[in-house]
């Protein structure tokens, strides 16, 4: 069952959820390219890591930031104390036009669609030639996506090996990848707390050990198409008048 927009805010609201927001922005942070007076948009519930991009943002690289919210999940007004600049959203049906996306952030999106094909194919097409796309998702084998106490415990969890084939057969083949959230999801009191200590430390022993799976994508433009998109080439038959009308220019 795929949480509601409320229960995506109140996750984030909470201890850990802050902490979870702090550390995969971290490791979001590394892999995205500079680019100035970039417009970023977020699809599924990016709200808390649009947040934390703005107010990292600076007055010589100025950057706009847009939230699109499927349908299913539900929309909110976002930011608080400006101009709403989040709309409500069909994944597979995207309202920009094509190549109008330079930055895209996925969280909390992939692993509720049903046709994860044609969810690509649509970020392929709204992307801008070089565009990035930066994906979120739970990872398959970690405890997070078998408990569903939070976000990352509902949906389809994938490995780095499922979302990297999934990717390139529609044209976003992976540039980089990381983990984040090291520490299983334990209710403790002050886990926001261990878990920003233990982080580091973990992620040294092996990056595979998180929780939340980031893939970091560019748009292809010139590589071949898959071959679902490919289209038989027929030969046309030619009748006898036909035959004898290209002999005759052959001839001449």
């Amino acid at each position: 069952m795929r949480p509601d927009v409320l229960t995506l805010h109140r996750f984030y609201e909470s201890a850990i959820g802050n902490a979870v927001c702090e550390l995969i922005h971290a490791r979001i942070s590394t892999l995205w390219s500079i680019r100035p007076n970039a417009t970023t948009y977020g699809l599924g519930f990016a709200l808390p890591y649009l947040d934390r991009l703005a107010v990292s943002n600076d007055d010589e690289n100025p950057q706009k930031t847009f939230a699109l919210m499927p349908a299913a999940q539900g929309v909110c007004h976002w930011p608080s104390m400006q101009n709403n600049a989040t709309t409500l959203v069909d994944e597979y049906h995207l309202p920009l036009a094509d190549s109008a996306v330079e930055r895209l952030l996925v969280v909390h999106a992939l692993e509720h669609t049903h046709r994860p094909a044609h969810f690509f194919r649509e970020i392929w097409r709204v992307l801008a030639p070089g565009g990035q796309v930066v994906v979120v998702t739970p990872n398959r084998r970690r405890t997070w996506s078998a408990l569903d106490t939070t976000p990352f415990g509902h949906g389809r969890p994938y490995s780095r090996s499922q979302i990297y084939n999934l990717m390139k057969e529609q044209m976003l083949p992976p540039e980089t990848w990381d983990t984040a959230l090291m520490l299983p999801p334990f209710r403790w009191p002050g886990v926001g707390k261990m878990m920003r200590i233990t982080e580091r430390t973990m992620h040294a022993l092996g990056k595979n050990m998180g929780g939340a799976l980031i893939v970091s994508a560019r748009k292809q433009v010139y590589g071949a198409l898959p071959k679902q998109y490919i289209q038989p080439r027929t030969q046309p038959v030619l009748t006898g008048f036909q035959k004898d009308l290209r002999d005759k220019k052959d001839a001449e």
